[in-house]
């Protein structure tokens, strides 16, 4: 147990030197490049190119929870389809006004981000019950 937790301790910090290191960029490199060039394309494309290291990043953290409680992998399978179902939604959310011109797109998107954000609290809350259910059963046995 207490190589779970470094190991999530581990992953953790990886993930905040990822956020810190693309808000960075973003302040840094892609606001003035866009502001010089007056095109919003920059950012949207910015972000589509920063999800693809935090989905590798929520890839590391199925395999390293799989490895803990391999009973829990249906659980943990689906705790990776959210995250990669919520970088697709972030990213619309961010880009919408960019990639969708129309109300009807707008809406779909909208419907979408709150079908992401329920299916999250969902899975969230499955997966910490569980997960604790597991860690209590450690610790007994």
């Amino acid at each position: 147990m207490n190589e779970r937790m470094t190991q999530e301790k581990a992953w953790n910090r990886l993930f905040q030197q990822w956020i810190f290191g693309l808000f960075g960029t973003l302040f840094v490199l892609m606001l003035p490049v866009s502001l010089w060039t007056d095109d919003l394309k920059w950012g949207a494309l910015y972000i589509a190119c920063t999800l693809i290291p935090f989905n590798f990043l929520y890839m590391k953290r199925y395999r390293m929870r799989l490895t803990f409680h391999p009973e829990l992998k249906e659980l943990y399978r689906r705790q990776l389809a959210r995250d990669g179902i919520n970088s697709v939604a972030f990213f619309l959310v961010l880009n919408h006004e960019i990639l969708f011109t129309s109300n009807v797109a707008y809406v779909c998107v909208m419907i979408f981000i709150g079908g992401a954000l329920l299916w999250t609290w969902n899975v969230e809350t499955q997966s910490k019950r569980q997960d604790v259910e597991y860690l209590s059963l450690d610790k007994e046995g």
